[in-house]
């Protein structure tokens, strides 16, 4: 059982409890990655970022956030129900209803330890039933026994940063989501601060940032724990 096929068996027995046959299809079309992350989320949802044909929202459970089966399967459904709820629902109503919907009983926006109670009990037996990863596990240096990757793990948990770039994201607070702004310079080194009156110049092509055009996509996270 590779970590891959773990997480697709785990979304699998959350979305066979959605009724409606089109929702099913639509959060089994979500491209669901295991992949590296970067030391500071164990999962990740782009809205709209995955085109075969139609665009479809990519969820990726980060190797770096990796603690045990239980919580790459909580991290699945977490991301899931990001999918099921929609741009702009952070983690709020919708999204703890979408968790509800598709088994995770208990979810929480960040710091949760997850622990077989937190899935409903309908559902618990078939995901512990799903054999365990056995193609390795993540070996990356810990601060603090946390996973990390170049950058220092905050030492408590972050919220969430779904609606960064977007209209309505409230995980930062009701607004636009993240407050910090994109600002380039002309050999394209990409800097965010939070203001909208940043003077600085490039140390490496000499040029003043200005402000970049707003990046397109959704973007919703699990941050790291």
């Amino acid at each position: 059982m590779t970590h891959e096929a773990f997480v697709h068996a785990v979304r699998a027995i959350a979305v066979d409890r959605i009724a409606e046959h089109e929702t099913r299809e639509r959060l089994l079309a979500a491209k669901l990655a295991y992949g590296t992350g970067d030391g500071r989320y164990r999962g990740i949802c782009y809205y709209r970022s995955w085109r075969n044909g139609t665009e479809h929202d990519l969820i990726e459970v980060a190797a770096t956030g990796e603690e045990s089966p239980v919580q790459l399967a909580g991290t699945t459904i977490h991301e899931t129900a990001h999918v099921l709820a929609g741009p702009g629902a952070g983690h709020g109503a919708a999204w703890r209803t979408a968790c509800r919907a598709l088994g995770l009983s208990h979810a929480e926006a960040a710091g949760q330890a997850y622990a077989p109670e937190h899935f409903a009990p309908e559902i618990w037996p078939a995901i512990a039933a799903v054999p365990v990863p056995t193609d390795g596990v993540p070996a990356f240096p810990s601060r603090r026994g946390r996973p990390t990757v170049g950058l220092p793990v905050a030492p408590t948990a972050r919220p969430c940063p779904l609606g960064i770039g977007t209209r309505g994201g409230r995980s930062r607070g009701a607004g636009s989501g993240s407050r910090l702004r994109l600002w380039m310079c002309e050999c394209s080194v990409k800097v965010r601060v939070a203001s909208d009156d940043f003077r600085a110049t490039c140390g490496r092509c000499g040029s003043a940032f200005t402000r970049a055009v707003r990046e397109a996509g959704h973007v919703a996270a699990e941050a790291g724990r």
